[in-house]
Order: structure tokens, then C-alpha cells, then sequence
């Protein structure tokens, strides 16, 4: 992380999401070490300014915001983290899965049709 980022993106409170990561970044394999670290202190300012429930207080804050909307291409190490943790909960909606169970149900149907 450059110097310059390290005034933007101020934020007290430190950036966690349980609902999608309850172990934390760290051990999702999704992110490396700095990305992880970056989502947790800076993550609060990140998504506010992403949702724009924040202004943005910098040049660096408004190109972070112009990444989000689509209209420049992420360049520094906080604009890739941010896209990747947002890549990271697109991959996380479309999952799908064969349930063992619900195969095993129709399974005892077949068989209780045969008697």
C-alpha cells in the first residue's frame, strides 16, 4: 500500500462480515494476508463509500468510487481488494450443490412405490 492511501479510507470501527466470511478474511482462502488486512481496517470505509453513504474526502476516495461504478479500472491495492471481495460474494450467491439427502429421499420413494 502506497503512503498516499494510508490517510484515505479513514474509518475507527474495523470491517468484518459474518454473514459471508464468519471465520474472517484471513481464512476464507479468498484474499491473500494484505488483502485481508486491508478489508478489516479499511473495509467499514470501502463499503460506504461503495453504497455512497459516504462522500468521498479525496482524490484517491473518488477514483475508488468511479472503480465501483464501473467507470475506471482498478489500479491500486485497495481498489483490487475491494473488487475482489466483490467478486468474492458473486462467486458465494451462485453456488450449487447435489444434496445427498434429498437424492436419498427419492431414492426411498422408488423403493416404497415397488411394494
Amino acid at each position: 500500500m502506497d503512503n498516499s492511501q494510508v490517510t484515505s479510507f479513514a474509518c475507527d470501527k474495523k470491517f468484518f462480515d459474518d454473514k459471508n466470511y464468519p471465520r474472517g478474511f484471513s481464512r476464507s482462502g479468498d484474499f491473500t494476508r494484505v488483502q485481508a488486512q486491508l478489508l478489516e481496517s479499511k473495509g467499514v470505509a470501502m463499503r460506504a463509500l461503495a453504497e455512497g453513504t459516504r462522500e468521498p474526502a479525496d482524490a484517491i476516495e473518488q477514483r475508488f468510487v468511479d472503480v465501483c461504478q464501473g467507470q475506471a479500472e482498478a489500479e491500486s491495492d485497495i481498489e483490487r481488494t475491494w473488487m475482489t471481495y466483490r467478486k468474492a460474494l458473486q462467486r458465494r450467491d451462485t453456488y450449487f450443490t447435489a444434496s445427498s439427502a434429498a437424492s436419498a429421499d427419492v431414492l426411498m420413494e422408488i423403493n416404497d412405490s415397488d411394494d
